[in-house]
């Protein structure tokens, strides 16, 4: 199993705690979440971004893949916004 399949399993999980019609909503506000996480870890990890760069000839396929799954599952949740 990827990444991306476990994070779909998870998620599908967490949102049927909720009622269907809360469901976009819920969406939404995690959408919103992980792209303020991301850029809170920009602004704030700047020593973290020069180590990677530094680094990242050894761990590209690494992290090839993790942001490639990490992508998918985002454009997941884009396409169940708007399927709402």
């Amino acid at each position: 199993m990827t990444i991306y399949e476990d994070l779909v399993a998870i998620y599908e999980r967490f949102l049927a705690l909720f009622p269907v019609p809360v469901q976009w909503l819920v969406t939404l506000l995690v959408v919103i979440g992980l792209v303020l996480a991301f850029i809170n870890l920009i602004r704030h990890s700047w020593l973290f971004l020069i180590l990677l760069i530094l680094l990242l000839p050894a761990i590209f396929p690494i992290l090839q893949r993790f942001f490639s799954d990490l992508y998918r599952f985002f454009l997941y949740l884009v396409r169940l916004l708007q399927a709402a």
